[in-house]
């Protein structure tokens, strides 16, 4: 080998090495200044994400410049023949090494917005700019890369032409691509919808198509949907942007959950009640807002009854559902078995007590469920005592007031008498769903639809509309 040639190969390699080394040093110098001034919360994300990137950045450019410095052309020297190979091939590295570093950089930013406590409960607030963040990330990501690639084409004179022969005949070009990839661009446009239209958070509650799950990820094309048992669904964005859904978690994460049973006729409605509002107190599911029973159908053999409970997550929801069902048949198996359904076309194996003895375990159930509340001081009302009528009290609730007229005994000299009513009849707050109780009032006014006012100007649109026709 010429000692010439062998010697500026070896001058060659000690400037990259130099150079090298010289990026080194920026890249862990860049490092030791993150950590003094990126807050705490924030360092472990900063750190993790441009750790390797700027590195690779840095490293690359010094060796990079040191060749470009050693194998310029001097006075007594050319130039090598193969400098303008190298910085080409330099031009397209530090290119993608560029599109790497601002990749690290976004996600970077990306972590440290999301940045907050672990123990931290996440908001509705905090969900959306989730969901948003990732959509900007990605589209982010995919811009820079895209012009990565571009830049790294266009160095190539023959692709220099080529993107000018393209230029001219865009138009055409456009709507074939438009044609071929409807579909996909369908989903990036209704994933960018999802993300900035708020319909839709990660973390949300969501049932479609007869499929619940939590939202996992959201991105451009697809929506991926973990259900209860750990499956994933992968759901394309049209679904969400063009069919219905429905959304748990849209406001607030509280639900409301039925329990129905078919029983027979004889079922003790009442002392049904007082077993469910003696359930859900004593469960640490129940979020304390609605324990309400109804009869909501009577026809045929049997009737129905439905228990309507509160819960702050759908899957205490469905605990408590499954606890209120459970301990209610077991009340039942052992209190009041006359009341499981049956089908009379035989003599009854289980006959049913006689009227008196069913009304003296009633009175029983409820006297012992106001002994016990008595005992605890937290009784649903106060102790009733004998009013004569009086006009209505404006400082009491209307469904207390209403409570009390109905429970109000006759004055005296009256010769007729008041059928006995419990804290727990069928006239109470625990029997009513839209109405008894400021949060069933709430609920009510939540159902009745729009107001008078709503309704009086949809009424001038459509009058407006039909005169102008």
């Amino acid at each position: 080998m010429d000692p010439d040639k062998a010697l500026d190969l070896f001058t060659v390699l000690l400037w990259a090495g130099l150079g090298m080394l010289a990026g080194f040093i920026v890249s862990f110098s860049l490092r030791m200044l993150l950590r003094l001034l990126v807050k705490r919360a924030a360092r472990k994300f900063v750190i993790r994400q441009l750790k390797l990137p700027q590195r690779i950045f840095f490293v690359l450019l010094g060796g990079g410049l040191g060749v470009w410095f050693i194998t310029r052309p001097r006075v007594f020297r050319a130039a090598p023949d193969w400098r303008p190979i190298f910085l080409h091939v330099f031009l397209i590295v530090m290119i993608f090494a560029t599109a790497l570093l601002l990749t690290g950089i976004v996600r970077a930013i990306s972590e440290t917005i999301l940045t907050r406590d672990d123990e931290a409960e996440e908001t509705p607030h905090f969900r959306r700019i989730r969901t948003q963040l990732q959509v900007i990330t990605r589209v982010t990501l995919a811009v820079v890369w895209i012009c990565a690639l571009a830049g790294a084409l266009l160095t190539f004179p023959e692709f220099r032409a080529i993107g000018a022969s393209l230029m001219a005949s865009a138009g055409l070009l456009s709507i074939v691509a438009g044609l071929a990839a409807q579909s996909s661009l369908a989903n990036i446009f209704a994933g960018m919808q999802i993300a900035f239209s708020d319909a839709l958070r990660v973390g949300d509650l969501v049932v479609f198509e007869s499929q619940m799950g939590s939202v996992e990820e959201i991105t451009l094309t697809y929506v991926v949907v973990r259900a209860w048992d750990d499956r994933r669904w992968i759901v394309p964005s049209t679904h969400f942007t063009s069919k219905p859904f429905e959304n748990w978690t849209r406001r607030e994460p509280k639900l409301l959950g039925t329990v129905e049973f078919d029983l027979d006729w004889l079922a003790p409605v009442e002392a049904m009640r007082v077993e469910l509002t003696r359930i859900v107190r004593s469960s640490e599911l129940w979020d304390g807002r609605t324990a309400s029973m109804q009869v909501t159908d009577a026809t045929g053999g049997h009737i129905k009854i439905r228990a309507v409970v509160s819960a702050a997550t759908s899957g205490q929801l469905w605990d408590l559902r499954c606890l209120v069902r459970e301990e209610l048949i077991a009340w039942l198996q052992h209190e009041a078995v006359y009341a499981l359904p049956r089908t009379r076309l035989e003599p009854e194996t289980t006959t049913a007590p006689p009227i008196a003895e069913r009304e003296s375990f009633v009175d029983r159930i409820v006297a012992e469920w106001e002994e016990e509340q008595s005992l605890e001081e937290t009784n649903v009302v106060p102790a009733v005592q004998e009013l004569e009528d009086t006009a209505e009290d404006g400082t009491l609730p209307k469904w207390l007031h209403s409570w009390l007229s109905h429970r109000r005994r006759p004055v005296v000299g009256s010769d007729e008498e008041s059928p006995l009513e419990t804290t727990l009849s069928s006239r109470s707050p625990e029997a009513r769903l839209y109405s008894g109780s400021p949060e069933a009032e709430e609920r009510d006014r939540k159902m009745s639809g729009p107001s008078a006012a709503d309704m009086a100007e949809r009424e001038q649109n459509a009058e407006r509309k039909d005169t102008t026709t």
